[in-house]
């Protein structure tokens, strides 16, 4: 073997074995390309906007990929953002509690992802159907909750702040950045279970248990407590995207989070995960989103198509993700 070859090894390991090669080659390639051939894409003022625009469902993504790594899906993700959207609007407008109403915004999604888990976990329904139901049905409950009307403020908060405020020394010092605090929280979250998923037994039973449930049983993995933390922490991530969705728009209405499902799932995909469970990453995920929200910008800046049919684009990629990835995992 040449020296050449010895020396290429380790980045040939890494493209043919790490769930996060697919997506980070995808990302650098979109992004040169857009770069050289997109006016007004290599702008401070994009580049933040794309950030921007892939916080709320980013960190619905990092949920959806833990489940998808387990082998379990999450349809019912948009009304629980939704859900914890009112609950978090209801007692921060005219005087609330703030610190209640972030407790709330949190609990209650959770346990509407524990409902999920425990259906799919007790009655073997699969989750794509369970969650499919479970839309529906949380959507009546926001329904109950909000009496149909939609939420909104002029209020000036700091708890809005904290979670969307205006990341002002990065404005001052880069002309047309834009970013803000909830794309830190973002990070921070991607982070956080990236590490959990990969350095503790926890997420040791989540790759085991998204491998082979049997398998996993067999050595003494909890495979139904794993699944149903998974739901648990797919509802807790729903609900904190509605907090930062009332804290960046300051209005919450039944609708919100429509959708939101089936773009957290693509990105997921897009960032590498394996639909039949087992594989993938949050950091993949992350990158997907980031993916997804480049194309939106880059579309839009050249006038390709109409805006509003930019589920096209997704549909694509995500086939072109399904195919890459699969290419790699042949590698390998």
């Amino acid at each position: 073997m040449t020296t050449l070859a010895l020396r290429l090894r380790p980045a040939r390991r890494f493209v043919v074995e790490s769930p996060v090669a697919g997506p980070a080659i995808t990302l650098v390639v979109v992004f040169v390309l857009f770069s050289l051939f997109v006016p007004n894409f290599l702008t401070w003022r994009s580049l933040s906007g794309i950030v921007n625009a892939a916080t709320l469902t980013g960190v619905v993504t990092v949920g959806i990929t833990l489940l998808m790594i387990a082998g379990e899906f999450d349809l019912s993700v948009g009304p629980m953002m939704a859900m914890g959207g009112y609950l978090y609007a209801l007692n921060t407008v005219e005087g609330g509690n703030p610190a209640l109403a972030v407790l709330l915004a949190l609990l209650v999604p959770g346990l509407m992802g524990a409902v999920n888990g425990l259906i799919v976990t007790r009655t073997m329904v699969p989750s794509f159907i369970t969650t499919l139901s479970t839309m529906f049905i949380f959507r009546g409950i926001v329904w109950l909750l909000s009496g149909g009307r939609m939420l909104q403020t002029i209020e000036k908060l700091l708890v809005y702040d904290v979670f969307n405020g205006r990341l002002a020394a990065i404005a001052d010092a880069v002309k047309g950045a834009n970013f803000r605090t909830a794309a830190l929280w973002w990070i921070a979250l991607v982070l956080l279970f990236q590490f959990i998923l990969v350095r503790t037994k926890f997420g040791n039973h989540v790759f085991a248990t998204g491998g082979s449930a049997g398998a996993a049983g067999a050595t003494g993995v909890n495979v139904k407590r794993t699944k149903l933390m998974c739901f648990i922490i797919s509802g807790l991530m729903s609900g904190f995207a509605g907090i930062l969705l009332f804290s960046q728009f300051k209005t919450v209405k039944i609708a919100s989070g429509a959708g939101v499902e089936l773009l957290a799932i693509a990105a997921a995909v897009v960032g590498g995960a394996s639909l039949a469970g087992g594989y993938g990453s949050i950091i993949g995920g992350f990158l997907g989103v980031l993916i997804i929200s480049m194309l939106r910008t880059g579309v839009v800046l050249t006038n390709l198509i109409p805006a509003d049919n930019f589920e096209a684009i997704v549909g694509v990629t995500i086939i072109a993700a399904v195919i890459f990835n699969n290419w790699i995992h042949r590698k390998a």
